[in-house]
C-alpha cells in the first residue's frame, strides 16, 4: 500500500454525508448507508457543480452510462483537495483498456454506525426551546385571552428569518465585491455559447464565457452580462475563481446592492422581529 492509497482528509457534505479514503477504498457515508468503493472501480473524480462544491465519483463501466455518486460540501477548496487525493489513488488506464463493471465492486453496508444514537444535549436544548416558543402563544391566547399578541409572537420568527437571510446574503455580496476590488485579477474571457432562459412570460438571454486563471485553470461565467461580445474582461477572486467572478471590472454596484440588502431589508426586518416578540412578552406579563 502506498501513501496515495490513504488520505487524512475527511470531506463532510450535506445531510451528514462523509467521504474518506482509506487503504485504497473510498468510503462514502450517506445517512445510514455506507458504500465502500475500491479505487479500481473508479473511472474518474470531478470537482465542480455550483461554486465548485460538488464531488462527483464516476464508476467504471463496460459501456455508458456509468454510475455516479455525488457529495455536496460547503468548501470548494476542500472538495478540490479531496478530489485530487482520490485521483492520485485511482489507477492509470489506457484509453483502449477494457473497463470492468464498477458497481459490482462496490460494497454497501446498511447502518454502518449501528442503531440511531440517543438524542444528545443539543437535541434536548433545541426541543426545550421549541416547547417554550410554542407555550407562549398558548398562554397568551387561552390563558390571557390576548389573541393579537399571540399572533405577533408567531409572526416574529418569519420576520427574523427574512432579516437574517437579508443580512447574511447582503453581507456575502458585499464581501465578494470587496474581494474583487482589493485582490481581483482581470483576464480576457471568450464567448462559448449563448442561450435563452424563460421565467414566466419573460425570456432572458444568457452568455457563457470561458476564462483561464493565472494558474492555467479553466472556469466559466454564465450570466446575462457580456452582450454576446466575442471577448470580454472578467475579474475573478484568485481564492474562489468559480464562485466569485464577474464580467467587467466595476464592483461599486454589487457592493451597493449588498449594503442595501443589509440596511434596507435585513436590519428593519430584524428590528420588526424584535418588536413583534417584545409586544407579546409585555402582554405575557401584563
Amino acid at each position: 500500500m502506498t501513501d496515495t492509497d490513504t488520505s487524512p482528509l475527511v470531506l463532510h457534505g450535506r445531510r451528514r454525508s462523509v467521504a474518506r479514503l482509506r487503504s485504497g477504498v473510498l468510503m462514502l457515508d450517506e445517512g445510514r448507508i455506507r458504500r465502500r468503493i475500491p479505487v479500481a472501480a473508479i473511472e474518474r473524480v470531478e470537482a465542480g457543480g455550483p461554486g465548485g462544491r460538488e464531488l462527483t465519483v464516476v464508476l467504471t463501466a463496460p459501456a455508458p452510462p456509468a454510475v455516479t455518486y455525488t457529495l455536496t460540501a460547503r468548501s470548494a477548496p476542500m472538495v478540490r483537495e479531496f478530489a485530487a487525493a482520490v485521483r492520485r489513488a485511482v489507477p492509470v488506464r489506457d484509453a483502449e483498456e477494457p473497463r470492468p463493471d464498477g458497481t459490482a465492486l462496490v460494497w454497501r453496508e446498511d447502518d454502518p454506525r449501528g442503531s440511531a444514537p440517543a438524542p444528545g444535549r443539543e437535541a434536548w436544548v433545541a426541543l426545550a426551546l421549541v416547547g417554550a416558543f410554542a407555550a407562549v402563544p398558548c398562554v397568551l391566547w387561552f390563558g390571557r385571552g390576548h389573541g393579537l399578541p399571540a399572533l405577533l409572537w408567531l409572526l416574529s420568527p418569519l420576520a427574523f428569518l427574512v432579516g437574517w437571510a437579508a443580512v447574511v446574503g447582503g453581507w456575502d455580496v458585499r464581501r465578494k465585491a470587496s474581494a474583487l476590488r482589493t485582490r481581483g485579477l482581470t483576464v480576457e474571457g471568450r464567448l462559448e455559447s449563448t442561450y435563452e432562459e424563460r421565467s414566466g412570460e419573460q425570456t432572458e438571454t444568457r452568455y457563457v464565457y470561458a476564462f483561464t486563471d493565472v494558474h492555467g485553470g479553466e472556469h466559466r461565467y454564465d450570466g446575462p452580462r457580456g452582450r454576446g461580445a466575442e471577448q470580454v474582461e472578467i475579474v475573478y477572486d484568485p481564492d474562489d475563481p468559480d464562485g466569485n467572478h464577474k464580467v467587467g471590472r466595476g464592483t461599486a454596484v454589487r457592493s451597493a446592492w449588498g449594503w442595501l440588502l443589509v440596511l434596507l431589508l435585513g436590519v428593519p426586518a430584524l428590528a420588526a422581529a424584535a418588536g413583534l416578540a417584545g409586544v407579546a412578552v409585555v402582554a405575557l406579563f401584563r
